[in-house]
């Protein structure tokens, strides 16, 4: 095996116990196993991680995640953030490593997508942090403000996050990029942006990587036809094991 300083790129999946609409959520059986327990093989399918870490200050889910054969890491309690939790763990690792944030309740998160995002990094030194959205023309998700909308320019950079429907179209189009939670880093970068205090769009909008944007951080956003599927509920659950049963 090897040491942490010799790991150039390493998936990392913050795992949270107490969860306000879902308690215990990492643990909950989706097909028979741990909703954690999926988000490990669907980063291990992308076959492009050195080491597939879990960061949790739980200590069931750092047990149940260890008899799965996974590898887990007990974290400080203080996380505020996910973010937090998986930076903690790239402390270890070179500062030119390549750090993929793959949120523990993302069951269905696609193999494919997290190699893009490997390669982006891998391709531009300039890109401090990647992540994904997809194409959507739902008016309720549009004007949801739980539904995050991206803006970005001619070369796929970030340009802005909102909750607010945006782009707004004067000519009725309906086709906006929905946001997809997850997140690679530079290892340097993620350590940056970790220090960095929250700014005011970051507050006023609820949404972290706002805070990338505010301090001058090149974010770029890969289109992807992949959705996002996650689970906040046990409601989530229900549905998500439907389409793993393809029903």
């Amino acid at each position: 095996m090897k040491s942490a300083l010799q790991l150039r790129c390493v998936a990392v999946v913050p795992a949270r116990y107490g969860s306000s609409r879902f308690p215990g959520k990492p643990l909950a059986i989706l097909a028979g196993k741990p909703l954690v327990q999926h988000v490990i093989e669907r980063a291990r399918e992308a076959g492009v991680f050195d080491a597939v870490w879990v960061a949790t200050d739980d200590e069931r889910i750092a047990a149940a995640v260890r008899a799965g054969g996974g590898e887990a890491h007990l974290t400080r309690r203080d996380h505020t953030t996910g973010t937090g939790r998986v930076a903690e763990l790239a402390a270890r690792l070179p500062p030119d490593a390549v750090v993929v944030n793959v949120q523990g309740d993302e069951p269905l998160v696609a193999p494919e997508l997290l190699r893009q995002l490997v390669d982006c990094l891998q391709a531009d030194v300039a890109i401090d942090m990647v992540t994904a959205a997809h194409l959507a023309a739902d008016a309720a998700g549009f004007a949801s403000p739980h539904v995050v909308k991206v803006v970005v320019d001619g070369r796929g950079g970030a340009l802005y996050f909102s909750r607010a429907p945006i782009p707004h179209s004067l000519d009725g189009e309906g086709r906006y990029l929905r946001h997809i939670g997850v997140y690679g880093f530079r290892c340097h970068a993620l350590l940056r942006f970790v220090a960095l205090p929250a700014g005011a769009l970051e507050l006023r909008e609820g949404l972290e990587q706002l805070r990338a944007l505010e301090n001058g951080m090149c974010v770029r956003v890969l289109l992807t036809p992949h959705e996002s599927v996650g689970v906040d509920t046990p409601e989530d659950l229900k549905a998500v094991a439907k389409r793993l049963a393809g029903s």
